[in-house]
């Protein structure tokens, strides 16, 4: 299968985001006496919107816990970037196979702007084609906003998009776009419904690194997916 560009969520497969995020709210939910859903976990990285809403409304105790988490997360992750602790374990190997092999791709984050653009400043080997956050679309996942707009701004059609996904929701978002969807198994493991919408599962970015090519016949560099 041949694709023209590659959209990675780094949150969890390159940058280590999404650990960051769930040690905050494992912390204050300890210390204020709440239990924390596995489920709650799942959807707190992506959440915007009326998912934001969806889950408030579900978990009204701990969104209460919001305001405090997102600051210590700020400081959490921007720590990690001065010490040079935010790349995860085979990134670089991986995002310099993609370079060398001029393969493009680009990059999708809950992140903040500011802390995208701080990491891409840090590391000169990180060369997307385009980045996007959550905060630049109006929904979170499971709705497709963020990967369509990715698309739009990169000026490629989503069934012309290889999209590499760590959690349910992310798989479900890339497939309501069109986009062809694999699944690394990072922070959350597969399940029914990511093995439904995902077309290819991974155990981690070196097994995926080993079924991707660049396709040297075109003027314009793509990629390629081989098929296992």
């Amino acid at each position: 299968m041949q694709f023209e560009l590659m959209l990675i969520n780094v949150d969890a497969t390159l940058f280590d985001v999404v650990t960051t995020i769930h040690k905050v709210y494992r912390n204050l939910a300890k210390r204020d006496g709440l239990a924390l859903p596995a489920s709650f976990l799942d959807r707190i990285v992506d959440v915007r919107g009326s998912s934001k809403e969806r889950l408030d409304r579900e978990f009204y105790r701990l969104a209460s816990l919001r305001e405090e988490a997102d600051v210590l997360i700020e400081e959490a992750i921007t720590e990690k970037i001065l010490k040079d602790q935010i790349l995860s374990d085979n990134a670089e190997t991986f995002l310099r196979y993609l370079n060398e092999n001029r393969i493009p791709y680009g990059f999708v984050s809950s992140m903040s702007n500011h802390h995208m653009d701080r990491i891409l400043k840090k590391y000169p080997f990180l060369t997307p084609v385009i980045h996007l956050t959550q905060s630049e679309v109006l929904e979170g996942k499971p709705e497709p906003d963020l990967y369509l707009k990715a698309c739009r701004k990169a000026n490629v059609h989503p069934n012309q998009v290889l999209v590499v996904e760590n959690s349910t929701l992310g798989v479900a978002s890339a497939f309501l776009a069109r986009a062809t969807v694999v699944f690394i198994e990072s922070v959350t493991t597969r399940n029914e419904d990511e093995a439904y919408y995902s077309f290819q599962e991974f155990e981690d970015l070196n097994q995926l690194m080993l079924q991707i090519r660049p396709r040297t016949s075109c003027a314009v560099p793509q990629l390629e997916l081989i098929l296992s």
